[in-house]
């Protein structure tokens, strides 16, 4: 009997033991991420320029195109003239406000044009689409075709048959408010085209800015590169030549710039050589604004800019939208989990330029939620764990970029799944396991366990009453 009893035990305690096997903790296809307290490291092969000191330009800055941001001045706020530069404005309003397939019908506007001021060669009464105008604006400078489309677009915008000059004078009041909503607060606009003014200036910061938002727009960015085209008259259908100026985009011209993608030519004897330049080289979009520059050197002022800026600055996409940042492992999750979570970036892209000697120096550090961790101390060389039960989208923690313990930006992490907490179900009915064994039969086989072990005890009583009822008996 004590050799059965054994026996039984030991049947019973395999059962328990093949009953309370876990589930499998495997990870079910979890993103890899980086992790994000890695410091960034790169290798600068190119010199780093020192910044420019001999630019000729009165007022000069270079700026990144997405960001906005300044990477070299020279009296940037100054105000200055910018002559025919400001037929950038003029480009914008006119891509926003116009349709290019449009035509316009030139007026008495081109007889108010000055005799020395540049022309696309338009002739009253001749029609002509409202693309083909800026294209004659932008490629030939023309005075002429800023005045004509000043004029529609005052009208088309107000809904009224403005006179001639009430039409000039609504544009300019276009013009500044538009040029306010770029981030252009010191400057003032009174024509469409820049003809010497005392009361149309503006500033180098201030150009750059609007040059950046005329940038955005998409058929400015392939107006602004065009330095040729062959169109005829309407009425007579001669032909009619437009050139542009800039050397920096003319491949046969020793100023040739070979990352140069589009710009606007400027001047008058009062405003000097004036330049606005677009340039891309390895993902770095570059503005400059060269203003008052001595004569002939608003090249060199600005191809200088240039190789400052893309020599010693880099964009840097330090934060993406979904990265999974840290996998952290969770406690009391219920057993059909697999006991990790990952956590990601969950604000939108963020990028910043930086110079390259800073980009090394550029932390990311995480501050975890200490109200969901199931270690409030924890330790700096483990990762922390997490307690049941977590939410997807529930915020977990904080990620903050730092250049020298300057916060750069910040955003929350967040959890990219449910964790359900463990119940007494869960204890009970732990889940299935890898091979999909189901709950049902450890379960089943405990219940036959603990109904033998009633029935070996039943037994054993009955034979001890026997035992006791024969040696009563004798």
């Amino acid at each position: 009997m004590k050799k059965l009893l054994s026996g039984v035990i030991v049947i019973i305690a395999i059962m328990l033991s093949f009953s309370a096997l876990p589930v499998s903790a495997e990870p079910a296809n979890i993103p890899d991420g980086n992790s994000a307290a890695e410091n960034v490291s790169i290798a600068v092969e190119e010199e780093l320029l020192p910044p420019p000191a001999g630019l000729t330009a009165e007022g000069a800055v270079l700026i990144e195109q997405h960001t906005g941001k300044a990477l070299h001045g020279k009296q940037e706020h100054k105000q200055l003239y910018p002559a025919s530069t400001t037929k950038i404005l003029t480009a914008l309003i006119a891509a926003e406000y116009g349709h290019l397939d449009e035509v316009v019908t030139v007026g008495d506007e081109i007889n108010l044009i000055a005799w020395d001021g540049t022309k696309a060669g338009l002739v009253q009464d001749e029609k002509i689409t409202m693309r083909n105008l800026i294209l004659g604006m932008l490629i030939n400078s023309g005075n002429d075709a800023a005045n004509t489309i000043a004029v529609h677009i005052a009208r088309s915008v107000s809904g009224k048959a403005l006179p001639t000059q009430d039409a000039l004078n609504y544009f300019s009041g276009m013009m500044n408010k538009r040029a306010r909503e770029a981030g252009a607060l010191d400057s003032n606009f009174v024509n469409p085209h820049g003809y010497h003014d005392p009361n149309h200036y503006t500033t180098p910061y201030d150009l750059a800015m609007i040059s950046r938002a005329a940038m955005e727009n998409e058929f400015f960015r392939q107006a602004i590169s065009v330095t040729s085209m062959d169109t005829t008259y309407w009425a007579t259908g001669e032909p009619r030549f437009w050139r542009s100026k800039n050397k920096l985009l003319n491949k046969s011209d020793p100023e040739y710039y070979e990352y140069a993608t589009g710009g606007k030519t400027g001047y008058t004897s009062k405003s000097g050589q004036c330049l606005v330049s677009f340039a891309t080289k390895d993902g770095l979009d570059l503005i400059t604004v060269v203003m008052k520059s001595a004569s002939g050197q608003q090249w060199s002022d600005t191809k200088t800019l240039f190789e400052y800026g893309f020599s010693n600055y880099e964009y840097d996409p330090v934060l993406k939208h979904g990265t999974i940042v840290e996998t952290l492992p969770v406690e009391n999750y219920a057993s059909d989990d697999w006991g990790s979570l990952a956590v990601e970036i969950s604000s939108e892209n963020w990028g910043d330029v930086f110079h390259k000697r800073d980009i090394p120096e550029i932390r990311k550090e995480i501050q975890w939620d200490q109200s969901l961790l199931a270690d409030k101390k924890g330790s700096a060389d483990t990762l922390p764990r997490l307690n049941a039960p977590i939410t997807k989208g529930q915020v977990i923690g904080e990620l903050k970029v730092t250049l020298r313990g300057e916060v750069l930006a910040s955003t929350p992490l967040t959890a990219v799944r449910d964790v359900k907490k463990r119940t007494v179900l869960d204890i009970l009915t732990p889940g299935e396991s890898k091979n999909g064994f189901p709950w049902i039969i450890p379960v089943a086989s405990i219940a036959l366990a603990f109904l033998m072990l009633k029935i070996i005890v039943f037994f054993i009583n009955r034979r001890r009453r026997r035992r006791y009822y024969l040696y009563r008996r004798y």
